[in-house]
């Protein structure tokens, strides 16, 4: 009997969930997607062949070994099942590349199969690459657009509940992802009400929501009073909307004007597709992908128990899905109060992971999902990349989406070009963070060129060491906490600010050094300890001893409010840097923890 592989990759899957800046339709899509790829495909596969396998099905690709004839009809089954879950917002791209004849079906995964996977991806890449014509929609000054994406026309009403009683008219696809979106909510709320009976594929609940299933499930084994509150159950609701995660962010423990800031978190692995590439079976491609899945489901269990308790919230609107038969009458909510999530996954599959959270809890969250994750896919050499936008309440969500993916990718450009960052041990791991000051924010690139990096001559200042390694954030947020505890005059910090944005070795210096002078003795000797230790680390290399730590401290190494490193090279450039400017933007940021002081100054 002859073999195939199958290999499959949903298109342009940030178009399709991230079309519209509601979190109802982005929520709705990305489950209809979680479901196609990881429930759907799989099944769709065994219908058709008994004995066929799944070698991952994750990230919204897959890849499947059955019988040679019934590849190609595979590949047609899902891809109309694609069209008919998704109203044709989105579609699936697939290839088949015949294994040889002579290979029996146990030798197969461990076979060395390099050559017929490379020739597989090339399949798959040409077939992305030359998609089918498109038919144009019919065009008419009468037809109305979907009030939600404006893309596609409005068939009809929402027969969900709007918000400030708008009516509005939605195409099939934004409907079809509200639709979802309601369904998933209802299932959520049913298993978090039964956490001990939740598990992957433990029933049809489990199957239609996968993600959450997943994320109940890990929660339970690795916090089981995550759903109890003084021993007694809760049932945490998923945010609504914008508009309701936003009240919840607001209800937090976050204090002035931090609790005016959500936090959006977007981590994705480093170097996964490459890695993947170099894997010859379909034993280690298996092994590869459900390791870096378990990884980062882990992750996320692991930060949400940690950081992100449900919080009783009262006052707000509960939703009621008010679907009559005809869909047009709707019930009156009536204001309660209840627990919910303060955050939301908008994202997850694969390495990628993508949360909504409130500011203050932002920064905790990413740090504790990258660590977590290097832990979890050590196994397979796998690392995170991070990237964190802290943005007001009403900052549109696309715009603040826009900045998280720059943000990230900048995060991964720099753990390739700032070798002297590398600490020996192989972590590429880092996180970038930005705070969005007002509507003319730039993204984080420009910003770095042009507000935070200056460069004469061989001289460099560098006003921000972002992105950071995790040892680095977790010792700058350990001195916002300690200057939190000192009561460190935000009026200092700001003047701080102002000198280090001046990026030279005069002005700088004086005018630092005359806030430095305003302070009091021990707000004073927490700056210079805090800079010395932020010096010793970046200027020791990954394969110096901690005893050579002295030859690098002290003048001319350090100038308040800069620590200098010099070029190895021919060039002997010099490179100027200072944590303070990142230590004054993250500030209302970090949590206070218990016993600790914030002066208003």
């Amino acid at each position: 009997m002859a073999y195939a592989l199958v290999a499959l990759d949903t298109d342009r899957i940030k178009n399709y969930v991230f079309s519209t800046d509601r979190l109802r339709e982005i929520r709705g899509a990305s489950s209809i997607l979680d479901r196609l790829n990881r429930e759907i495909m799989g099944a769709i596969a065994r219908d058709l062949d008994p004995n066929a396998r799944v070698v991952y099905a994750n990230g919204g690709s897959g890849l499947f070994l059955l019988a040679e004839d019934k590849a190609e009809e595979f590949v047609r089954r899902v891809q109309a099942r694609y069209r008919e879950e998704t109203q044709g917002g989105a579609t699936v791209t697939g290839a088949v590349q015949r294994l040889p004849a002579e290979l029996a079906e146990p030798d197969l995964w461990q076979a060395n199969l390099l050559q017929q996977l490379d020739l597989l991806r090339y399949k798959l890449r040409r077939a992305k690459d030359c998609p089918p014509a498109i038919v144009a929609l019919p065009s008419h000054p009468l037809l109305q657009l979907c009030d939600s994406c404006g893309l596609a026309y409005a068939a009809g009403q929402s027969p969900w509940r709007e918000p400030r009683g708008e009516e509005q008219r939605y195409c099939p696809v934004c409907l079809q992802k509200r639709r979802e979106d309601a369904q998933i909510k209802k299932s959520i709320e049913r298993m978090a009400a039964r956490p001990q009976e939740v598990s992957p594929d433990s029933d049809e609940e489990a199957k239609r929501a996968v993600l959450w299933a997943n994320l109940i499930y890990r929660l339970n084994r690795i916090a089981p009073d995550y759903f109890l509150e003084d021993g007694k159950p809760i049932v945490p609701k998923r945010p609504r909307d914008i508009d309701t995660l936003r009240a919840v962010a607001s209800s937090g423990r976050g204090s002035g004007s931090v609790r005016d800031y959500l936090g959006l978190i977007y981590a994705d692995g480093n170097g996964m597709g490459s890695r993947i590439e170099k894997l010859s079976t379909l034993k280690r491609i298996e092994e590869f992908a459900s390791d870096i899945d378990d990884a980062i489901y882990e992750a996320l269990a692991s930060a949400v128990a940690e950081h992100l308790k449900p919080v009783p919230v009262k006052g707000l609107l509960d939703e009621e899905d008010n679907e009559e038969e005809n869909g047009q009458a709707r019930q009156e909510a009536q204001p309660k109060g209840d627990y919910f999530f303060p955050f939301d996954v908008l994202l997850l599959g694969g390495d990628d992971l993508m949360l909504l959270t409130s500011g203050d809890r932002a920064l905790n969250v990413a740090l504790e999902v990258a660590r977590v994750f290097r832990e979890k896919a050590g196994k397979q050499q796998g690392t995170l990349s991070v990237g964190v936008v802290f943005a007001p309440l009403k900052y549109p969500f696309g715009l603040m989406h826009d900045l998280a993916e720059n943000a990230l990718r900048f995060a991964k450009k720099q753990a390739r070009v700032d070798q002297w960052r590398d600490a020996g041990d192989g972590d590429d791991t880092r996180i970038n963070f930005l705070v969005v000051a007002g509507a003319g924010t730039h993204e984080f690139d420009y910003l770095y060129k042009t507000v935070y990096c200056k460069r004469e001559a061989n001289t460099e200042f560098r006003a921000t060491l972002r992105p950071y390694r995790l040892p680095a954030l977790e010792d700058l947020l350990q001195a916002i906490r300690e200057a939190k505890r000192l009561g460190f005059p935000r009026s200092k910090l700001h003047q701080l600010r102002e000198a280090v944005l001046k990026m030279n070795r005069t002005s700088t210096v004086l005018e630092a050094l005359a806030a430095l002078q305003g302070c009091r003795d021990r707000e004073r000797e927490f700056l210079l300890k805090r800079l010395y230790d932020f010096s010793q680390r970046y200027l020791l290399r990954g394969d110096q001893s901690i005893e050579n730590a002295s030859l690098f401290q002290g003048f001319p190494r350090v100038i308040f409010p800069w620590s200098r490193l010099q070029d190895q090279g021919q060039s002997g450039r010099e490179i100027y840097l200072t944590p303070l400017l990142d230590l004054v933007e993250l500030y209302d940021f970090v949590a206070a923890e218990e016993g600790e002081r914030e002066s208003e100054d």
